[in-house]
């Protein structure tokens, strides 16, 4: 097992002498540092730092990994890279990664023209209760996640800005911005911004892990994305893929699952979301998107959602309700005061909602003043 490897290098220094005083004064201008391999005893990163992950990072068990607010931290992407650049958090390890509205945490590519995909994202695993049973190997990454406590807690993440992610794991599948694989209750997510991603912003495999006001801006797939009994609560979403620069021809401002092998198996994915905007990418190359995609099982209780610009061809809905199980739980379980405007087609399942007049995350599609923090 690797140990965690610092290499700081001053890049610059300002030189000065006054007079005939034969004193000179050094001033370091900027540090740097590498990461890589794996963090295998408490870390405090220091904010005057510029961090470069150089290929995986992990955070070990039983470890806890501390950013400071204001820390700026680059995934490696350049042509000589020999590994995708991620941070992982295994089981039982922890992040603090507390950020403030006047000093957050970025998280970005080297490159200096930097693009959607260039490095890995954030994974955080964690030993909440999921429908796979436990330690169950992560698509993304092979970490083991999945326990038997729903208030696990892996850390802080707070006020963070995390841009051009989604780096190719195989050709079948991407890293996303924010990975949460079987992550508990316990654990604080707020303020969250995924920009510029080449698959979803924010992903969730089974767990507890709730939060508010996350963002998710110009990703290539989906913006919000659940499966494997996801159960947390979230309010506050805002999302926007018309930025993005690519696209699937089947990317959702939601898409979410119970199990994609068996939509009965519990415990079901039953979030409860509020206060959400969704908007699409008024194109009609998009063949199959839709602002809400509920399928393969997925219970979910969702009120105030405003949804705009799915103008996508065939198959095309503001909202998809798919599957037996689905259709049928929110026929009994409608969501609740939405509000769909320019869309292809507002629903297969008009029973299975109700209309009104939101604003969503809380000015209609237009940003919100909650995401005033994030720099867009």
């Amino acid at each position: 097992m690797k140990k965690l490897f610092l290499s700081l290098a001053v890049l610059s220094a300002v030189f000065t002498s006054c007079g005939d005083d034969d004193s000179n004064t050094t001033e370091p201008i900027a540090e740097a540092a590498d990461l890589t391999g794996t963090i295998s005893a408490n870390l405090t990163l220091n904010e005057e730092t510029v961090y470069t992950l150089k290929g995986p990072v992990y955070v070990e068990n039983g470890v806890t990994l501390t950013i400071p607010a204001g820390t700026r931290i680059e995934g490696y992407a350049e042509a000589d890279a020999t590994a995708v650049a991620f941070l992982a958090v295994k089981a039982g390890g922890k992040i603090v990664a507390q950020g403030t509205a006047a000093d957050p945490i970025i998280f970005t590519s080297s490159k200096a023209q930097p693009a959607p995909g260039d490095w890995g994202g954030i994974v955080v695993c964690g030993n909440a209760v999921t429908n796979l049973g436990t330690n169950v190997q992560a698509e993304v990454t092979g970490l083991t996640y999945g326990g038997t406590n729903p208030a696990d807690n892996s850390g802080v993440l707070s006020y963070i800005r995390l841009e051009y992610a989604g780096a190719l794991i195989n050709p079948e599948a991407e890293f996303n911005g924010f990975t949460f694989y079987g992550v508990g209750s316990g654990t604080t997510v707020n303020n969250l911004l995924a920009y510029q991603g080449s698959d979803d912003g924010f992903e969730f495999f089974g767990g507890s892990v709730g939060g508010n006001n996350l963002i998710s801006i110009g990703n290539q797939d989906d913006s919000f994305d659940w499966t494997e009994g996801w159960n947390g609560t979230v309010s506050n979403l805002y999302s926007n893929q018309a930025p993005a620069l690519a696209f699937s021809s089947d990317s959702r401002g939601i898409e979410a699952d119970n199990n994609s092998n068996n939509a009965t198996l519990a415990p079901i994915s039953n979030p409860t979301l509020s206060n959400i905007t969704l908007i699409g990418r008024n194109n009609a190359a998009v063949t199959s998107e839709a602002g809400i995609m509920l399928r393969r099982g997925t219970y979910a209780t969702i009120s105030n959602v405003y949804i705009a610009d799915f103008k996508g061809a065939t198959g095309s809905f503001g909202i998809n309700f798919n599957g037996n199980e689905s259709g049928a739980y929110f026929t009994l379980h409608p969501l609740s005061n939405i509000n769909i405007n320019n869309v292809t087609a507002t629903s297969n399942l008009p029973v299975a909602y109700t209309a009104g007049t939101s604003t969503g995350a809380g000015n209609g599609a237009a940003l919100p003043s909650w995401t005033s923090w994030a720099g867009l």
